[in-house]
């Protein structure tokens, strides 16, 4: 099957375009958050830490959206793995946070937003991949 013109269900778009604002928005907050007075992280960061967060969480939302806009597997297969790894790395890592490390309890919130994106994103990998 040509995987280039395989498109996404409206049902993964919806949720892209979301990630996709979410992202941007996020992202901007951690970039200009230091000349804003504003830290949405619960403990203190730098200004050189919020800025590389904030690069890279506004990166992944311009891929974000730039596969909404052309929701192909294609264009979204690097992506969708990339958020595979960092979802299962942050799964993992953040869940020994919490059990062993003292991590502060709002994280839990974060570790049931993560899962909730994961299970998804793993389901249409794993399709797509199939699919080939």
């Amino acid at each position: 099957m040509n995987t280039k013109m395989l498109m996404l269900p409206s049902l993964l778009r919806w949720p892209i375009a979301i990630a996709a604002a979410l992202n941007l928005l996020i992202g901007l907050l951690f970039l200009f958050g230091p000349e804003l007075g504003i830290s949405i992280w619960p403990s203190p960061l730098p200004r050189e830490i919020m800025r590389f967060i904030g690069s890279i969480v506004v990166a992944n939302g311009i891929g974000a959206a730039m596969i909404a806009r052309r929701p192909t597997w294609e264009n979204a297969r690097v992506l969708i793995a990339v958020a595979l790894v960092y979802g299962l790395l942050v799964c993992v890592s953040l869940l020994v946070d919490l059990l062993a490390a003292g991590a502060p309890p709002l994280f839990w919130i974060y570790l049931v937003i993560n899962t909730s994106f994961l299970l998804p994103v793993t389901y249409f990998f794993r399709k797509y991949e199939q699919a080939q």
